[in-house]
């Protein structure tokens, strides 16, 4: 926890030294499988409980764009992907991720007129993730699934649980307008196979919960990398712009810890070192947002193997 902003803001003091204005910003962060492990259609291994990750496709996003302020609306983010090109190695695509308006004061860049923070998947994550929508499987709402199997449910949310294979098949097409990776989507992840729906779950979200559980949690032998990029617009006194950026790649050990555990861990037991340490000396509810915390933190991390890169563009056109 953490990592992002403290290396947001000792970006910012790096540039705020040199006099350079802050004029945009943009942060996206992923815990992912490492790309050997994405055979599936969701291109994505849960490490912790797949509702969590299912209800932040249901969350509203914020942000502001060109001094404007850009809504989603609940339901609407997985329609916002975009591919992300900043690292090019990795086959990328972002979408945006709660309020980040708010970061315009917390972080002390009045000066931006963008400041959009958010999620990367790899590429067709989010395709896949607005299929399981469209089919209603985040309905909340309580039925009565007992003796249903995924194929059943499958039908019943097309608007027939007797309907034939042949026939739930060609709804889907219709449904999803002939795209057939959407319909492989759904069959890829055995949502029209005989595997029983388990007693006790009365909901399309909580079915889809448990097979999501039982067929993509990570396990131990597959490794996770964390991706995190900022992107910052500067204008420099002389009138000339920059893009600074900063770059985070976390791969996790096989059989070992994972880059998740590393860059949740870490940090934290960092933080308690330096409180019994006396070094933090703030008390209450402290975000890392002082030079003081941060500075030291990221020199730590740095001797863990915890180390971003910077690079510098020059916008070619001032």
């Amino acid at each position: 926890p953490g990592i992002d902003h403290m290396l947001a803001m000792n970006l910012f003091e790096d540039i705020k030294r040199k006099n350079g204005t802050i004029e945009s910003f943009e942060s996206f962060c992923g815990g992912l499988p490492a790309p050997q492990f994405t055979n599936n259609p969701l291109r994505y291994k849960f490490t912790w409980f797949p509702r969590g990750v299912l209800l932040n496709a249901l969350a509203e996003a914020k942000y502001l764009k060109d001094g404007k302020v850009v809504n989603i609306e609940s339901g609407q983010l997985t329609k916002q992907a975009v591919p992300f090109e900043v690292l090019p190695g990795f086959n990328l695509e972002c979408y945006p991720n709660r309020d980040s308006t708010i970061y315009k004061e917390a972080y002390g860049i009045e000066s931006a007129h963008t400041i959009l923070r958010g999620t990367l998947r790899y590429k067709g994550y989010s395709s896949a993730m607005d299929t399981l929508l469209q089919l209603g499987l985040f309905k909340l709402k309580k039925m009565n699934l007992s003796g249903y199997t995924w194929g059943d449910l499958t039908k019943h949310m097309l608007g027939d649980r007797t309907m034939s294979d042949q026939d739930c098949k060609r709804k889907l097409m219709a449904l999803f307008e002939g795209d057939r990776m959407r319909v492989q989507t759904v069959t890829k992840l055995g949502l029209l196979d005989d595997s029983p729906i388990p007693a006790g779950i009365d909901t399309p979200m909580d079915a889809l919960v448990d097979k999501l559980a039982s067929s993509l949690m990570m396990p131990a032998n597959e490794t996770d990398v964390i991706i995190m990029n900022h992107s910052v617009g500067v204008r420099l006194p002389s009138g000339k712009r920059e893009m600074h950026r900063s770059n985070l790649v976390v791969y996790g050990e096989e059989n070992g810890w994972s880059a998740m555990s590393k860059t949740v861990g870490l940090p934290v037991g960092i933080a308690a070192e330096m409180m019994m340490n006396g070094e933090i000396k703030e008390r209450g509810l402290v975000l890392p947002f002082s030079r003081a915390i941060y500075e030291p933190m990221i020199a730590k991390l740095a001797m863990e193997g915890i180390v971003e890169r910077r690079e510098v563009e020059c916008d070619e056109l001032d």
